[in-house]
């Protein structure tokens, strides 16, 4: 069985935004989004790979990591 290993948050929120925009691109290509209707498309793709990037670094860190108390570590 492979070893677990930690997620490494840039490459997956790079790899997030470049797969995100070639779908855009695809889509754009094959005629089913409308370079009028596509404004919303980069900042959808940019907020996906953000909340990937959030998702992944909070569940990096587990409870034996968290300060008591909920104290910021400053």
């Amino acid at each position: 069985m492979p070893q677990r290993h930690a997620t490494d948050v840039v490459s997956l929120v790079f790899g997030t935004v470049f797969a995100g925009f070639t779908l855009v691109w695809l889509v754009g290509v094959t005629g089913h989004l409308d370079h009028d209707d596509s404004w919303w498309a980069g900042p959808v793709v940019l907020v996906v790979a953000g909340l990937a990037g959030l998702v992944a670094s909070l569940r990096r860190r587990g409870p034996a990591e968290l300060p008591p108390n909920g104290a910021s570590s400053a």
